[in-house]
């Protein structure tokens, strides 16, 4: 059927082998490659903080004060929309709590006549984690009064 001779399989079977081990010591080294250049990338030195010009503080702070005071109201509004957003996502944090009492409503409190509010709270509480994410998501957008 084959015409494969014992010299030449042992010969074949020697050369994976030497592949194989050659894999295994490249796996290595790029793991080890790895980890020093994530040990050695929180050493290099950080970029300093280069102080302005006195002068140029002293023109630029008024204008600033103007520009902050100027601005005011609309970054209150800004955080009051993102308060109400993180607010509506809170609720649904709490929302969370009610898959677990709506499944021990469902197994355990249904003969007392339990079963339809624990069919209630599962879907609620099911659904809940899906429309957190979304408030915590369009968090940022509601800074300007988008979605509320």
């Amino acid at each position: 059927m084959c015409n494969i001779e014992v010299g030449n399989l042992e010969q074949l079977l020697k050369q994976n082998e030497r592949m194989f081990s050659a894999a295994r010591l490249i796996r290595r080294y790029s793991i080890v490659l790895t980890l020093m250049v994530a040990l050695f990338a929180f050493m290099a030195p950080q970029p300093e903080a280069k102080a302005m010009d006195p002068v140029t503080i002293a023109i630029l702070a008024p204008i600033a004060i103007q520009v902050g005071k100027a601005m005011m109201p609309y970054i209150i509004k800004g955080l009051t929309n993102m308060g109400r957003m993180g607010l509506k996502a809170g609720v649904e944090l709490i929302n969370v709590f009610r898959l677990p009492l709506g499944i021990l409503q469902l197994t355990l409190l249904a003969p007392f006549g339990a079963f339809y509010s624990g069919l209630q709270n599962t879907v609620i509480g099911f659904i809940a984690p899906f429309k957190m994410a979304f408030f915590v998501l369009m968090m940022p957008v509601a800074a300007f009064g988008i979605g509320l």
